[in-house]
C-alpha cells in the first residue's frame, strides 16, 4: 500500500475505528489498541477495495472482530468502565460544560448496556449504517440486529430514568 494512500486511511476513518472499539471494549486504553492494531493489519495486508464503503466495511469488521478479542482474553472479562476523563469535566462550567456532560452521562449508559447492544447502537445512530448493513458486519442477520436495537433503546430507556437523565 502506498504510503500516501494508508495516511489518507488513517487519517479518515481513525475516528471511526476509535469509538467502534471504545463502544465495544469500554476502555480508552483499549480503544487505542484496537485501533493501532487494525491499522497495522490494514498496512501489512494490503487488501484490494471495490469503493470506499467496501474499505469502510472492512475496517468495521476488522475492528468488531479484534475488540472480540481483546475482551475473550482472561484478565479482561472483569473489566469495569474507565471514567479518567471525569476529573476533567467536572471543572468546565457553563453551557458546554453541562452539555459535555450530559453527552457523558448518556454514554455511561450505553456503556451499561450488555456487549450485544453497544456496537449496533453506535453503527445505528452515529455511522448511519442500515440495520442490514450492520447485520452484514456483524454475521447477524438483519432481523436479530432490528431486535437487539429495539431492545437496546428499551433498556436505555430504562437506565436514562433511573439516573434521571431526562429531568
Amino acid at each position: 500500500m502506498e504510503e500516501i494512500r494508508y495516511i489518507e486511511i488513517v487519517a479518515q476513518y481513525q475516528d471511526m475505528v476509535y469509538r467502534i472499539a471504545l463502544h465495544d471494549c469500554r476502555n480508552t486504553h483499549d480503544a487505542e489498541d484496537v485501533m493501532q492494531t487494525v491499522f497495522m493489519r490494514l498496512y501489512q495486508k494490503n487488501p484490494e477495495f471495490d469503493s470506499q464503503e467496501h474499505l469502510k466495511h472492512w475496517l468495521v469488521h476488522v475492528t468488531v472482530n479484534e475488540c472480540k478479542r481483546l475482551i475473550a482474553s482472561p484478565w479482561k472479562k472483569r473489566m469495569d468502565f474507565c471514567q479518567e476523563e471525569e476529573e476533567k469535566e467536572q471543572g468546565q462550567a457553563g453551557a458546554e460544560g453541562y452539555e459535555r456532560i450530559r453527552e457523558k452521562e448518556l454514554l455511561e449508559q450505553i456503556f451499561r448496556l450488555p456487549r450485544k447492544y453497544r456496537v449496533p447502537i453506535y453503527l445505528y445512530y452515529y455511522e448511519e449504517y442500515s440495520v442490514a448493513d450492520i447485520g452484514d458486519m456483524l454475521g447477524k442477520s438483519p432481523s436479530t440486529i432490528q431486535t437487539w436495537l429495539s431492545r437496546a433503546r428499551k433498556k436505555l430507556k430504562k437506565l436514562l430514568e433511573e439516573v434521571k437523565y431526562y429531568e
